[in-house]
């Protein structure tokens, strides 16, 4: 008497397992431009310039200058920190918000000579300047808006951990208690 073979659950279970993975990594991959996009470590970036809006002063920051140094130690913790979004907020900057970031609150523009990219499945194609809300509209929440070449997108991103940067400025005085 001849006895069926015996089915195997595990490898096609498996096939569709991996299958799945992979179509949910090229999805994110030709979203974001960014095969990397899972990758929990974030690459660091030095800035070409910090401009500090302080409450209706600019104070522009660059290399080799110490709050230079420490706002770009504190940016890169906080940046590497990772991120709570895996889509970008629907956010954008309207011309009052950037006016009032310029006379009246507390903010972070940070413009780098290269584009910038960091391990998200959010698109981030030709990112060169970053705007951070310390004081003011959109601030408390780890927001961080992107833009290329003077112009801002639409959307934020959120950082898990905003602390070493709010500390820095605290350091620094630019942020009171």
């Amino acid at each position: 008497m001849e006895t069926l073979p015996k089915f195997k659950l595990r490898e096609p279970l498996l096939i569709l397992v991996v299958s799945i993975l992979g179509i949910w990594w090229l999805i994110n991959t030709m979203n974001s431009g960014n095969p990397l996009w899972f990758f929990p470590i974030q690459p660091t970036y030095q800035p070409s310039r910090i401009v500090v809006h302080e409450y209706g002063t600019a104070v522009t920051l660059l290399p080799g200058m110490d709050e230079y140094d420490m706002l770009t130690t504190a940016l890169n913790a906080s940046l590497t920190g990772g991120f709570k979004n895996t889509a970008l907020s629907s956010l954008g900057l309207s011309e009052e918000t950037l006016r009032r970031y310029n006379e009246r609150e507390l903010a972070l523009e940070i413009y780098y000579g290269e584009y910038i990219r960091f391990n998200t499945p959010i698109r981030m194609n030709k990112i060169n300047q970053l705007l951070i809300p310390i004081d003011g509209t959109h601030s408390g929440y780890g927001y961080i808006f992107m833009g290329s070449s003077g112009a801002w997108r639409v959307g934020a991103i959120e950082v898990k951990n905003d602390e070493p940067l709010l500390m820095t400025m605290r350091e620094l005085g630019y942020l009171k208690e």
